[in-house]
């Protein structure tokens, strides 16, 4: 037998290096190699003293398909989660009462002056019938309409998200500026146009207002009406968040713009004849304003409050925050004073003498505040017709 046995084993040693290096088809067995095959395991059962050979397997088989691999994979691995970018800046104080995400364009609210008042809501029946100025067959409303869209196309332009409002002002509008756009009336010969902001004047509506007059008269070549602003465009009611709900947010830097008198031939030749000429006023203003603001800067967007005071002695309102500047009134002492900006040692305020309020400058010294305590011979304080 062993003469025999070694051939076999050198035969099954060729063919297993064979198998080893590159994969090969298997041959249909017959019945000769059955027989042999047979044999040899056999012979190879019974030889103690040969080492045990493993045969390699040629294909072996997969575990684990490249789909599974990647289902059993930890799946932050294979789906990077969006990431959502924070600023680097820290607002001062929370700059609006919704905060703005990241990267929200400006939003900015152009009011329609007038426009369909007889829908005011109930809190401003009063004002319902304020159709606001006309010259012949021309409404104020239809001039602030053909001004205000052409700023809102240029805002839109420019990448900013614009709201048209008509005289109902969505209830604590927030934005990051309001204008409201008029049309002024005057039968004593008056022209040119005003800006004004509200009482309680912020920082960030004192920028808007000075950006917004710094452009408009340069582009209309209008003069400014630099004596004509009243106590009702400072206490416009759409400024007025302390009475009523269809009004401004407390954070919303606004302004009034009287773009010129209809009942001026001159004015008219701007704002009725050149409406783009004003909107391009007003709109680079805007712009100006916008591009030049810290939105980060939460504390300019905060009107000041002022306490409620009364004049403390006979008092003198002036037309500057000097003591050489005219005298409007002599104010007697426990008037009323509606402070709303200040300079140095001199209140910026409305004055309440008798039944006429003056607005103007009085020292800082000749008022008091109005406590019982501190001042018992002053009247109770009241709510305020317009919005100081």
């Amino acid at each position: 037998m062993k003469p025999r046995i070694i051939p076999i084993l050198i035969y099954l040693l060729v063919l297993s290096a064979c198998s080893a290096a590159t994969p090969i088809q298997q041959p249909v067995p017959t019945a000769e190699s059955s027989s042999v095959a047979v044999a040899v395991v056999a012979t190879i059962t019974t030889i103690t003293s040969l080492p045990t050979m493993v045969l390699p397997t040629p294909f072996p088989s997969p575990t684990a398909t490249p789909q599974r691999v990647a289902q059993a994979a930890p799946v932050s691995d294979l789906v990077a989660e969006p990431v959502v970018p924070s600023p680097t800046t820290q607002p001062s104080v929370i700059p609006t009462p919704t905060p703005r995400p990241p990267g929200t364009p400006p939003r900015v609210g152009l009011q329609i002056g007038h426009l369909r008042s007889n829908e005011l809501p109930e809190e401003l029946a009063h004002l319902r019938t304020s159709t606001g100025t006309y010259w012949q067959n021309i409404s104020e409303v239809e001039v602030n309409e053909a001004i205000a869209i052409r700023v809102r196309d240029i805002l839109i332009a420019a990448g900013v998200e614009v709201d048209l409002l008509p005289a109902t002002v969505p209830p604590s509008y927030d934005a990051d500026a309001f204008v409201a756009i008029h049309a002024d009336g005057s039968t004593a010969g008056a022209r040119g146009w005003k800006i004004a902001t509200p009482w309680r004047t912020s920082a960030a509506s004192r920028a808007l207002m000075e950006a917004v007059s710094a452009t408009y008269g340069v582009i209309t070549g209008l003069p400014e009406d630099r004596h004509g602003i009243s106590i009702n465009m400072r206490g416009y009611y759409a400024f007025n968040y302390r009475r009523h709900t269809h009004a401004i947010a407390r954070t919303t830097p606004a302004i009034i713009v009287e773009t010129g008198f209809l009942t001026s031939a001159a004015d008219r030749t701007i704002i009725v004849d050149r409406p783009d000429l004003a909107a391009r006023g007003i709109a680079e203003g805007i712009l100006q304003y916008l591009n030049q603001r810290d939105p980060y800067d939460g504390a300019a967007l905060l009107p000041p409050e002022w306490p409620i005071l009364y004049t403390s002695v006979e008092a003198a309102v002036r037309a500057a925050p000097s003591a050489q500047a005219r005298i409007f009134v002599q104010a007697p002492p426990d008037s009323r004073v509606f402070v709303f900006n200040q300079e140095g040692d001199w209140y910026e305020a409305m004055v309440r003498v008798g039944d006429t309020r003056y607005v103007g400058w009085l020292r800082v010294d000749q008022t008091q505040p109005a406590t019982p305590a501190d001042n018992p011979s002053a009247p109770p304080a009241e709510v305020p017709a317009t919005n100081p």
